[in-house]
């Protein structure tokens, strides 16, 4: 029944097709191995394949356990499957994250690694309703608008959530009908986690004490409002096109006049996907609102900063959004190898070394080449004018100021990035992506290895 439930909400919501290759992001954990069981029973019947991926945090102590088991089930399963390891708890600091932030942000990082690599069209996570109804709680409780109400929803770009209509009950129901393994990840009981608490505490009290339906209310609540804001982004999508205009200097421009006119529900959603565009990834209520009074300021020349080190400043008849100006570094250091150097302009540790054959451990801060394939001496370099490179899974060249303004990579961000290089050919955008020269096939011979690690400076 489970299952058959599962299948009709993937087509429903026309999350998979047919000749789809799925990345299924496999923890060990029960959500995931069930995900994982399930489309592996589905996949003949609606005709894709399947790829797990296993991402080792490097968080707990167990976490060699959850590998192990992975490793195993997809062996007796005869799935393929992509491993990485990477120190969250680094990252978290460097980056001034939280945890819980960066595991995320670095888990969907990995999950679209794997899909480019092996040219995947899908990735497949196991959130379910229990995840739905705690995303609600979560966004009301650190303020939201009408689209943090909409929660998780089945499909975003690539990635698919094809559990969201099933409950924590049926999912463990299903895996002891199938006698399936899974291990219990001991950071889900740490209620240091906001999630954790509203999963342990909040969402049992209002159960107990308001409604027992909490989850089924909390999950329709999520499902009007997805339809609600699809609605208004049909609206937004309009008037985007009608008031906004591209610009160099200047990334965004909008007339302050047809912009002021607006309802100020469309007004609002409006500024939130200008802010979105112009490269705030996270755009705060407080963000739009400051953006509204800044319409009403009679005089021009008048400025705000919004999040994302972005700006946006009323210029007589318009609103200019801008980025905020940071001079540009300039260096350039020959890579001995092996060796190590230290890019005190931008704060960045590189060492290099030789190996006959591939690590067996990545992380994100490493990249490995054809050490055969590469031109010498390689240097660690800073960005130049009309620099090109060919981005590896992507086909093509592409310029790099394009491909980190794509990338939503702020300017602040960009005059940090180190290049790995020789003569005019690119061959790592250090953090972000590797060139297809260089790669490493399957006749690579003498591997080189190169880590890149922020210090302080």
């Amino acid at each position: 029944m489970t299952l058959q439930k599962v299948r009709e909400y993937i087509v429903r919501h026309r999350l998979i097709a047919d000749g789809d290759l799925v990345v299924v992001g496999v923890s060990g954990g029960p959500d995931s191995v069930a995900l994982l069981h399930m489309l592996l029973q589905l996949r003949e019947d609606l005709g894709f394949q399947v790829h797990a991926a296993h991402l080792h945090h490097g968080l707990r102590s167990e976490a060699d356990r959850d590998q192990s088991l992975v490793e195993s089930i997809c062996r007796e399963w005869q799935v393929p499957l992509s491993l990485r390891r990477v120190d969250v708890a680094r990252m978290a600091a460097e980056e001034k994250m939280s945890v819980e932030e960066a595991g995320r942000e670095v888990r969907y990082r990995f999950l679209e690694d794997v899909r480019r690599e092996i040219k995947g069209h899908k990735i497949a996570t196991a959130h379910h309703r229990g995840d739905q109804a705690e995303t609600v709680l979560l966004h009301l409780i650190q303020g939201t608008g009408a689209r943090g109400l909409q929660g998780i929803v089945p499909k975003r770009d690539r990635i698919i959530r094809p559990l969201l209509d099933i409950a924590k009950s049926e999912i463990i129901d299903y895996l002891e009908y199938h006698r399936l393994p899974y291990r219990i990840d001991s950071s889900n009981f740490d209620n240091n986690y906001l999630r954790n608490r509203i999963r342990w505490e909040l969402l049992p009290l209002l159960e107990q004490r308001f409604n027992p339906g909490m989850v089924d209310v909390l999950c329709r609540l999520a499902a009007v409002m997805r339809e609600e804001n699809r609605y208004w982004d049909e609206l937004v999508g309009e008037a985007m096109d009608e008031v906004v205009q591209e610009g160099e200097e200047v990334p965004l421009t909008v007339g302050v006049e047809r912009l002021q006119a607006l309802p100020l529900a469309l007004k609002r959603r409006l500024i939130y996907q200008i802010l979105r565009r112009a490269g705030s990834r996270r755009v705060s209520w407080d963000d739009v609102e400051r953006v509204v009074g800044l319409l009403s300021q009679p005089e021009s020349g008048h400025r705000v900063p919004v999040s994302g080190g972005l700006w946006v400043r009323k210029s007589y008849d318009v609103l200019e959004f801008g980025i905020e100006e940071t001079a540009p570094v300039d260096f350039c250091y020959e890579l001995e190898v092996p060796g190590q150097i230290e890019i005190k302009e931008i704060g960045l540790l590189v060492s290099a070394r030789l190996l006959s054959e591939a690590p067996k451990v990545m992380t994100a801060e490493t990249a490995v080449f054809d050490w055969e394939a590469l031109k010498k001496p390689l240097f660690i370099r800073s960005r130049r004018p009309g620099d090109t490179f060919r981005p590896l899974g992507l086909g093509g060249s592409q310029k790099l100021k394009k491909y980190l303004i794509d990338k939503k990579i702020p300017r602040s961000q960009r005059e940090r990035i180190g290049i790995l290089a020789a003569d005019d050919e690119i061959y790592w955008v250090i953090g972000h992506r590797q060139d297809e020269r260089g790669r490493v096939t399957r006749d690579t011979r003498k591997f080189l290895e190169i880590k890149a690690s922020r210090v302080d400076k």
